[in-house]
């Protein structure tokens, strides 16, 4: 056999020459070390920019205290403090924030009370920072509108034999904005400082801040998207000693789009290998495929005709103009058998249907038409009659039109089975249509013996309602059935079905679970016998005189329309349980 007369062969030949696509492992491998690389730059200059950060911090906070020491000596802010006069002290505190530069100066005396506030911002102290008895430098951070203000507390002591603390001296500065600028500058790096779940200072713009939230509390260098650009981000505490839910955190971070883009430049070449060698491969390719495009398009399009039209007589015959397609060929063999067997099994189906079905129609008509016949016909011949009574014609009258009425039922209920249903939806009471047809159901009969167990959760449910209870009174017609079955046999007892108060012949069950309405009818009837049961769906099956055997068969088509199911228990002698299952939303299951 020729290497090319084989589908699979030929196959083989086109993977061979896309072999050489082994460059995509070359690419593959170059493209991993590169971004391993440089992504292990990247995180060492990450932690660098953490250390400067934790540096200038350090410094920065032992700037302030120095300064706060420097001003907290001063003779002239001891006086103010000493007279415990906010209208002198006022003065001393805007004066010193201006020399400092502090964002915030506040001067507290005796039993911490507020002496001077300088700067204009508004935030309150934590309670450590009002202690006039503490001699202790005190150092914190509380959140802001502006950002983190960080605070460096110091005591104000009045010098002499028994030195005495006058109050506490508390400077102010923020890390907002325009210091995070500054350590952009000195690290290279996108700064957010935070507190908790808030960012309140950065680099990067408000619209994305809430995206850093995550990396606050985070442990190691993690990753965070901005804006369809990705960035690595590390957390680096402002305070010293164990970590703290409080705890105001820097954000170091630097893009990973950024500092990889040099590797697009290799990526781009390499691909540009790619792309070659795959056009040669695909140029070789498109030549052996050629081979195969004739063949399988002769038997797509035989196959799409047949999907089109049912046609199962198209053949398909292959003409090569190159070569014999062995695989081809085998292939449309087996289609054209295929659609030879198929077609037989169909007409042999058909065949048999027609005859099965034909044989239970002439049973029905047997059995349901020819009597009705007989009896129109002999109330016919009494009308006849020469000598006829008012009552004779009365009688011969009402059994007509009720043989009559019994005529286009039969006739209704083979056309319902054997045209499709179609059904029309709307928002419908289940537990009206239900009463409804227990009333038809016993139409003629007096009121029915059934009990109503309904939910009162119940939701209005998009259905049928015409068509479910067209199912409904089959059903509870069954049920009466039964139950007069039971009654009327010679050894009722006590399983005789006698409607009562306490023991109603036949009782209707709604629940609502889970989106789902559940019907059940229960009757204590005569029930259905095993062997009957797997046929009590199968038309024309029936085990009473006057049944045509298609009521189950048409619920069952209704309810499996409706998007439901249906399923009957029965124990002979006990009665015969029979539940529906609808959904909630009956337009959608149906659509």
């Amino acid at each position: 056999m020729r290497i090319a007369s084989s589908l699979r062969n030929r196959v083989f030949v086109a993977c061979t020459l896309l072999a050489m696509l082994s460059l995509g492992f070359a690419f593959y491998f170059v493209d991993e070390r590169a971004s391993a690389a440089a992504e292990a730059e990247l995180q060492r200059g990450l932690v660098e920019a953490g250390s400067l950060v934790d540096r200038h911090a350090a410094t920065r906070t032992d700037q302030f205290t120095r300064l706060a020491r420097v001003v907290a000596d001063l003779p002239k802010l001891k006086a103010a403090v000493e007279t415990a006069d906010p209208p002198t002290v006022q003065p001393i505190a805007d004066e010193y924030r201006t020399e400092i530069n502090a964002d915030l100066l506040v001067l507290t005396g005796r039993r911490g009370l507020v002496l001077g506030r300088a700067g204009g911002v508004v935030a309150a102290l934590p309670g450590a920072f009002h202690d006039d008895e503490s001699a202790e430098e005190i150092a914190g951070f509380t959140p802001h509108g502006r950002g983190v203000l960080q605070l460096v507390s110091v005591p104000i002591v009045l010098e002499g034999p028994l030195p005495a603390i006058l109050g506490r001296l508390t400077v102010g500065f923020f890390l907002d904005d325009r210091l995070a600028a500054e350590f952009k500058t000195l690290t290279g790096s996108e700064i957010a400082f935070g507190i908790g779940d808030r960012i309140l200072a950065s680099t990067l713009p408000a619209a994305v801040r809430p995206l850093l939230v995550p990396a606050i509390g985070a442990s190691r260098i993690v990753p965070v998207t901005l804006d369809d650009e990705d960035y690595l981000a590390l957390a680096r505490p402002l305070l010293a000693g164990p970590d703290r839910a409080d705890a105001p955190v820097a954000l170091i971070l630097r893009s990973r789009t950024e500092q990889l883009q040099f590797l697009t430049t290799i990526r781009t070449g390499l691909a540009g290998i790619l792309v070659v060698t795959l056009l040669l491969a695909t140029i070789l390719s498109y030549g052996v495929a050629l081979t195969t495009t004739r063949p399988l398009a002769a038997i797509t399009t035989a196959m799409r005709d047949v999907a089109a039209t049912g046609d199962l007589s198209r053949k398909v015959t292959l003409k090569s103009r190159t070569w014999d397609d062995e695989d081809a060929r085998l292939l449309a063999a087996a289609f054209n058998t295929l659609t030879d067997s198929i077609t037989r099994f169909q007409r042999e189906a058909a065949q048999k249907d027609r005859l099965s079905s034909l044989g239970r129609l002439s049973t029905v008509i047997a059995h349901e038409i020819r009597n009705p016949l007989m009896i129109i016909r002999a109330s016919l011949a009494m009308l006849r009659g020469e000598r006829l009574t008012a009552s004779e014609l009365g009688e011969a009258v009402a059994d007509i039109d009720e043989e009559t009425t019994r005529l286009n039922r039969i006739v209704t209920e083979v056309l319902d089975f054997a045209r499709p249903i179609r059904f029309e939806f709307a928002e419908a009471d289940l537990h009206e249509i239900c009463r409804a047809s227990a009333a038809a159901a016993w139409t003629g009969a007096g009121p029915p013996p059934v009990a109503f167990d309904l939910d009162p959760a119940m939701p209005p449910f998009v259905t049928d309602g015409e068509r479910l209870r067209t199912a409904l009174v089959n059903l509870l017609a069954n049920a009466r059935h039964a139950v007069r079955a039971v009654a009327a046999s010679p050894g009722a007892g006590r399983g005789a079905a006698v409607a009562t108060i306490d023991e109603p012949a036949v009782r209707v069950q709604t629940r609502f679970q889970s989106g789902r309405a559940l019907i059940s009818i229960r009757d204590s009837g005569i029930g259905i016998a095993p062997e009957d049961m797997p046929h009590i769906f199968d038309p024309y099956f029936t085990t009473r005189r006057a049944g045509t055997g298609l009521g189950l068969p048409i619920t069952k088509n209704i309810i499996e329309g409706l998007g439901g199911t249906l399923a009957v228990s029965s124990r002979v002698g006990e009665g015969t349980d029979i539940r529906i299952d609808l959904p909630q939303r009956t337009a959608d299951a149906h659509a």
